[in-house]
């Protein structure tokens, strides 16, 4: 970006004869007063801290901040409430931009999410980069990037899993009808697009072909989770433990199904953290839950915040997720982070689990696999369980401290 994407203020500061302009390593504007100017980013999120019951998509814009927010000068758009809760935040300023650490939020009520608020928001300020949190989001994505698509902010798209074949069947008329939408108007082309993983490449170009702008940049996590400690295991006993909103998506009503079917001589307890999203679903769950037999012992814990998570996960060894589809799943690398191996699907980026001795990614159109797993877990003594949950805590180590992981997602940022 050249000076002519400089604001007023910044500019009367360069001000001396035969005075350089240079860029540093981070592509950040390095005035000759040593003045440095960071990428100006504008991210639009339906829900953000103090929120948490939407789970992996605030992770994944606070573990961002968390990682970058030093570098860039980063401003948040979000809802003045957290999913599905029907007042908003007790004690936080709404319609008014309020500095924190290293950013800024705008917590905005349902009469300020529509396109003539957004137009004037990127009318008062100059953004280099302005950011999707999401793909199918009406106030949060379609409306805003209406109003940016003219501007000379760089747009990038994150999808976060919903261009996934699991995902995209479910209300699927409406999602097609935004697909086409974004096609034809020639929005589609002007975005760089944000996949997580190279099978989230894939889906991005199947749709909008291969033309588009796509950089892979894995989630950031939180590095001050990981949590090493002997849990205890006693042969043909599990603790099981689903993590993740209670939506047919991530398919709770198949894990069930599952633990029906597993053999009487082995003791589970499952224990269900999330927010009921659908609750038609969570009815049919409820349904299966009162018929499971004697050895499968369920218990319900609702919603947690992520700075409590350690604490639930503490005395658990497995947890299980037959999830339709996943772009990241910040749940699986918080499980292993915990010592936690996984029994998951194969519809994530997560795959050869078994190689590693992490746990087990299965096919959806193979239930007796998942059966099995349930069974092998459950059979395992301490040294086998120990061996498994310590490699999985060393595997989350690995993840969480690559640099390369870092400098994927500081490239999505550069002007």
């Amino acid at each position: 970006m050249g000076l002519d994407g400089l604001e007023k203020i910044q500019i009367s500061e360069i001000r001396y004869p035969g005075s350089k302009t240079l860029f540093n390593d981070s592509n950040h504007l390095i005035l000759d007063n040593n003045t440095v100017l960071k990428p100006k980013v504008l991210i639009f999120i339906d829900w953000f801290l103090p929120g948490f019951r939407a789970g992996g998509p605030i992770q994944s814009i606070s573990n961002l901040v968390n990682h970058l927010g030093s570098e860039l000068e980063i401003s948040i758009v979000t809802s003045d409430r957290d999913l599905d809760e029907v007042n908003s935040y007790p004690d936080i300023l709404l319609n008014k931009w309020i500095s924190k650490e290293n950013i800024r939020v705008l917590y905005l009520d349902s009469p300020h999410q529509n396109l003539t608020n957004y137009k004037r928001l990127l009318s008062e300020h100059q953004y280099d980069l302005v950011y999707f949190n999401s793909m199918f989001s009406v106030r949060f994505t379609l409306l805003p990037l209406w109003a940016v698509r003219n501007t000379k902010s760089k747009v990038i798209l994150a999808p976060r899993g919903m261009l996934g074949e699991g995902a995209l069947n479910i209300k699927k008329r409406k999602k097609h009808f935004f697909l086409s939408l974004l096609k034809l108007t020639g929005i589609a082309k002007k975005i760089t697009w944000h996949a997580t993983a190279e099978t989230e490449r894939s889906e991005i170009r199947k749709h909008f072909g291969d033309k588009i702008r796509v950089l892979v940049a894995p989630n950031l996590s939180a590095s001050n989770q990981l949590t090493e400690c002997l849990k205890l295991k006693d042969k043909n006993k599990l603790h099981l433990f689903f993590l993740s909103r209670i939506a047919k998506k991530k398919n709770l009503k198949i894990a069930l199904d599952y633990l029906m079917k597993v053999d009487p001589k082995f003791n589970i307890d499952l224990t269900i953290i999330g927010p009921v999203d659908e609750n038609d679903y969570w009815q049919e769950c409820l349904k299966i839950i009162e018929k499971l037999p004697s050895h499968i012992n369920v218990i319900y814990h609702g919603a947690i915040q992520n700075k409590e998570l350690a604490g639930h996960l503490v005395e658990q060894h497995f947890m299980l997720l037959p999830t339709m589809h996943e772009n990241f799943g910040h749940v699986i690398m918080e499980s292993w982070q915990n010592g936690c191996p996984v029994i998951i699907s194969d519809q994530t980026p997560w795959r050869n689990l078994q190689e590693k001795m992490i746990g087990w990614d299965i096919a959806l159109d193979q239930p007796q696999q998942f059966i099995h797993a349930i069974e092998t877990a459950a059979a395992m003594d301490q040294e086998d369980f120990t061996r498994m949950s310590k490699a999985a805590t060393d595997y989350a180590q690995a993840f969480t401290s690559d640099p390369a992981v870092l400098e994927a997602n500081r490239k999505l940022f550069e002007k």
